[in-house]
């Protein structure tokens, strides 16, 4: 599945190790922001291939609670984030918007201008709302401003051509086990193309183990990487899933 990019939030192990075996990162940009200068070095020294998502940080929205209210700082935060998208490269833009940015709501109104700017950074466009929103919902919205809503493909089956996959690990996939792995490969493949972002309590483990799953693992694991077969045994024994992943490691 070469259309199919793993990563995690951050570099959740040391850079050059990270980029060892996976091409593909989701960073988040919350202070203290590495300066552009810093970003384009990153970009510059990155394998051939590899591939960064830019978050947008928190500050673009201001208050939480009654977002996107100051018209001239927002301004000043989209500036300094497309400078640092394109300081990155980032083939991805990600705006995680805050509850307030609800259906129908005033905030709402405000965000819409904020969709049509990030669109101009020349990057795929991923939006992903938090509380009330219905996914029918919410890519209607993005639809007018080609963009994609990200979201956990267990829970809802995309049927868009651009999957972004945010796999939190929340509820009953606190750990996603092996058959969950297998059955997240199902519901991307039809995808021209496919995110796939872990940002779990074992994110590293996850997407070494997807990576491995889709053929886009690029180097051998290390010790501590993938799944630990004697432990999965063991719970086999114990009446727990065999395909679960190691905690250790």
């Amino acid at each position: 599945m070469s259309n199919v990019r793993v990563g995690t939030a951050g570099f959740v192990v040391q850079r050059e190790r990270y980029q060892s075996k996976l091409r593909f990162v989701e960073y988040t940009l919350r202070p203290p922001v590495p300066s552009p200068k810093v970003l384009a070095g990153w970009q510059r020294t990155a394998p051939e291939g590899f591939t960064f998502a830019a978050v947008a940080p928190d500050s673009l929205y201001g208050e939480r609670d009654w977002p996107l209210r100051d018209p001239v700082k927002l301004q000043s935060e989209l500036d300094r984030f497309a400078n640092q998208v394109n300081a990155l490269k980032a083939r991805v833009v990600v705006l995680r918007t805050p509850i307030a940015i609800s259906p129908g709501s005033v905030a709402l109104k405000r965000f819409l201008p904020v969709l049509e700017r990030a669109r101009s950074f020349g990057a795929i466009l991923v939006w992903e709302p938090s509380g009330l929103w219905e996914r029918e919902e919410a890519v209607a919205v993005a639809s007018d401003f080609n963009a994609v809503v990200a979201g956990d493909p267990l829970q809802n089956e995309p049927e868009e051509n651009i999957v972004y996959a945010h796999m939190r690990g929340l509820g009953t996939d606190q750990r996603y086990t092996m058959g969950r792995l297998e059955a997240l490969a199902e519901r991307i493949s039809g995808a021209d193309e496919a995110f796939v972002v872990f940002d779990s309590g074992s994110a590293w483990r996850e997407a070494v183990g997807f990576a491995k799953l889709v053929g886009e693992l690029l180097g051998p694991t290390d010790e501590g990487d993938e799944l630990d077969e004697d432990e999965d045994e063991d719970e086999d024994e114990d009446g727990e899933d065999e395909d679960d992943l190691d905690e250790d490691g």
